[in-house]
């Protein structure tokens, strides 16, 4: 690596839609023509490893990212936790939405990534709420809300996979199919129970 110049790059894997990209622009374009025009932006999906190695006094540290909007996103955080990361980054620039609480959600979202990779998580924002998270959700450094700043902490380092991250993808698609079942499963036993319709035929007696 050359001094001052970075020896490993990481690109944006999600883009957000109608903000860095349009999707199916040309139908959009018909629709809401002078909304589209004003997103000139058109951003691809990187398509790297989440994942850098940092030098540190103590030796190389794989270090998990997520750009802003990639937060969101189970799988990108878990290939990091899979890659080795033993402490997470986020970077985020959240000027476009000043006065909203889309800074305060996105900071629970990193808060839920550090609780369920069992990893601290560094969330670093421009503009909005940047924190040091420990890997059990607390909040041991802070810079709140457009006011600049400097932090300089120790966070651990961790290694192994959390249960979340070995069955996540297993426990998703159970909290969708379970729910399907079990209103089949009522659907089926509710036709069973339901009571025969009379065939509309009388006995009579005479004497």
């Amino acid at each position: 690596m050359d001094a001052g110049r970075p020896g490993e790059q990481h690109a944006k894997r999600y883009p957000v839609p109608f903000g860095e990209y349009v999707p199916q622009r040309e139908l959009y374009a018909r629709v809401v023509p002078s909304l589209i025009e004003m997103i000139q932006r058109e951003y691809e999906p990187g398509r790297d490893e989440p994942v850098i190695t940092v030098p540190t006094a103590s030796g190389p540290v794989p270090i998990g990212l997520a750009i802003c909007f990639d937060v969101l996103f189970d799988d990108l955080v878990w290939e990091g936790a899979h890659g080795g990361a033993q402490v997470y980054m986020f970077q985020t620039n959240n000027a476009d939405f000043r006065g909203t609480d889309e800074n305060q959600q996105q900071l629970a979202f990193a808060r839920m990534r550090a609780i369920e990779t069992g990893r601290s998580v560094v969330n670093i924002s421009t503009v909005g709420t940047s924190q040091v998270i420990s890997s059990d959700g607390t909040t041991t450094a802070e810079i709140p809300e457009n006011e600049p700043g400097l932090i300089i902490a120790d966070v651990e380092l961790r290694e192994g996979l959390t249960p979340a991250v070995v069955a996540g993808q297993g426990i998703r698609v159970a909290l969708i199919l379970l729910p399907l079942a079990g209103l089949i499963a009522c659907g089926i036993r509710g036709r069973r129970m339901a009571p025969k319709a009379s065939s509309g035929v009388s006995h009579h007696t005479s004497t």
